[in-house]
């Protein structure tokens, strides 16, 4: 934990300011899917849900943003390419579905995402903060979605 504490300590400060300032969305929404006022539990569970969707297509998008800036070699580029395109289709058949299956699918789908960055982020030069400050984020977004979707 000390060691996470520490690589975040060496990210700039607007990437930790705006990485947690993302996190408002799913905490706000998901208290008020489950603890709101009756009349608002469905809009701000939908709201979550559309949010949870949009972020998933952002960090699926980066990874075309790597393979175009040669973060990764020519074989590695094509599974970023492929790979960025995907959690923007789950992401659309999540908003297809009932809502406490859309939100269900769109944490699995940003624990999906984090694993598969993990994987395809390891052999380059990025900072290693990127990683823990992924892991923070994805951990909070996942558990504000399944907690909406129980409620």
């Amino acid at each position: 934990m000390s060691n996470i504490v520490s690589r975040l300590a060496t990210a700039p400060r607007p990437a930790i300011v705006f990485g947690l300032a993302g996190l408002i969305p799913f905490v706000g929404l998901s208290l008020l899917a489950v603890l709101g006022p009756p009349d608002t539990q469905l809009t701000s569970s939908q709201a979550l849900l559309q949010y949870g969707a949009l972020i998933a297509t952002f960090v699926g998008a980066l990874h075309w943003a790597y393979a175009v800036a040669g973060v990764a070699s020519s074989a590695s580029a094509t599974a970023r390419y492929g790979w960025s395109v995907l959690p923007s289709l789950v992401a659309w058949l999540a908003l297809q579905q009932a809502q406490q299956t859309g939100l269900r699918l769109v944490a699995v789908l940003l624990l999906a995402c984090y694993l598969a960055d993990r994987q395809l982020l390891r052999p380059t030069s990025l900072p290693l903060w990127i990683a823990d400050l992924r892991l923070l984020l994805t951990s909070v977004a996942v558990v504000s979605l399944v907690v909406a979707s129980l409620g």
